[in-house]
């Protein structure tokens, strides 16, 4: 009898580390496996003091149905409070959130707060539908056309794999339907410029930064802009005007990456480049 007790225990023991180890507790391994396996990723992102995070891990995580479901996922596990550059990036509010992103990083959605069994299935199984990213925006979009959210997204996909061209469209829809949310057409605007930074003439390029500027003077990226500005106008060949302005504009340059541009660019024009 005890040897039988004792193999119970054994087996929910082994169980529940097998329950467990299909949670992982790294975003970067998770990106990879899931590039590798072509799958979308699930991130629980919790906190130690949160109630409903618990109920989420020990009651409907576990539920045979939804453990079904979520197999066809990878699955990572974080505590938000150890990730505030996480949080700041999917603009997680609060605890739970359930993340729902492709093997690249990009958002697909998410589930903030109380999130049901039923809620956690029918989320899921929509994403499942379709067999990547675009799809799944494509899908959504088709759903809620007025919505400019989906355009945005799949311009920022679009800009990203390099296809321009398609990158450009979406943002221009993004800001036509947008006109009632300021913050998404200013985002749309400033994504657009980066697409005719890349893709299209250097005078294009001058005078939609040009507008950028004039339409957003309080945006909290004036000063990207600004930047991006003058380096426009150096490739236009206006180097007096981008000297002026890039020299105006580097004091007030807060991130590596900016400064080093803005540097760049100046020396550039020191040499007649």
């Amino acid at each position: 009898m005890n040897r039988v007790i004792l193999f119970i225990l054994l087996f929910l023991q082994v169980s529940t580390v097998s329950a467990n180890a299909k949670w992982g507790n790294s975003i970067q391994k998770g990106f990879e496996t899931a590039k590798k396996e072509k799958k979308f990723l699930i991130v629980d992102v919790f906190a130690d003091w949160c109630t409903y995070c618990l109920v989420l891990e020990k009651e409907i995580f576990p539920d045979p149905e939804v453990s079904r479901i979520l197999d066809q996922f990878v699955r990572v596990r974080l505590d938000g409070e150890e990730f505030p550059n996480l949080r700041k990036k999917y603009n997680i509010e609060g605890y739970p959130t359930i993340l729902f992103l492709d093997g690249e990083g990009n958002f697909v959605t998410k589930i903030a707060g109380l999130a049901t069994k039923e809620d956690i299935l029918t989320v899921s199984k929509r994403i499942l539908q379709e067999p990547n990213l675009e799809s799944y925006l494509k899908t959504e979009q088709r759903k809620d056309i007025l919505n400019p959210n989906y355009h945005f997204r799949l311009g920022l996909l679009y800009f990203q794999n390099k296809e321009y061209d398609k990158a450009e469209i979406q943002f221009m829809e993004s800001m036509q339907k947008s006109k009632d949310q300021p913050l998404v057409r200013e985002n749309s605007h400033f994504n657009l410029n980066l697409v005719k930074s890349v893709n299209q003439s250097k005078d294009s390029a001058v005078v939609s930064w040009k507008e950028f500027i004039k339409l957003y003077p309080n945006s909290k990226r004036i000063i990207t802009a600004t930047l991006y500005y003058g380096i426009a106008l150096k490739e236009a060949g206006e180097r007096k005007q981008a000297k002026e302005v890039l020299s105006d504009i580097k004091p007030k340059l807060v991130s590596d990456a900016d400064k080093s541009l803005c540097e760049e660019a100046l020396s550039e024009i020191e040499r007649g480049f």
